[in-house]
């Protein structure tokens, strides 16, 4: 299992624009394969700091999706909200996982 967590720092000005893009990305991600969960959190302590968080079934699958053009309109979308540059990092599960078998 991989999950991509994403850090993004947004415009305050842009908060509603952001949450109202992320809710209906959620649906259209889901629909990609090999992707098991995706949700969105916002910084307890800062309100203008989101990170998205995707489960995905292996590395096979996020790379397919990265190769994708609606991966590519969520780039170029969440770059103009942000006022800084997103960060991303891609992590797997070191415990067993159901999905091991298919890398």
């Amino acid at each position: 299992m991989i999950l991509r967590i994403v850090k993004m720092e947004l415009n305050e000005t842009k908060i509603e624009l952001f949450e109202h893009f992320m809710d209906n990305l959620k649906e259209e991600k889901l629909k990609q394969d090999g992707c098991l969960h995706h949700d969105t959190f916002c910084d307890k302590d800062n309100s203008m700091m989101f990170f998205s968080y995707t489960i995905w079934a292996t590395e096979k699958h996020l790379k397919k999706y990265k190769k994708t053009e609606l991966f590519k309109e969520v780039t170029r979308t969440i770059r103009t909200l942000c006022v800084k540059e997103p960060i991303a990092w891609t992590v797997e599960n070191v415990f067993n996982s159901p999905y091991d078998e298919e890398v």
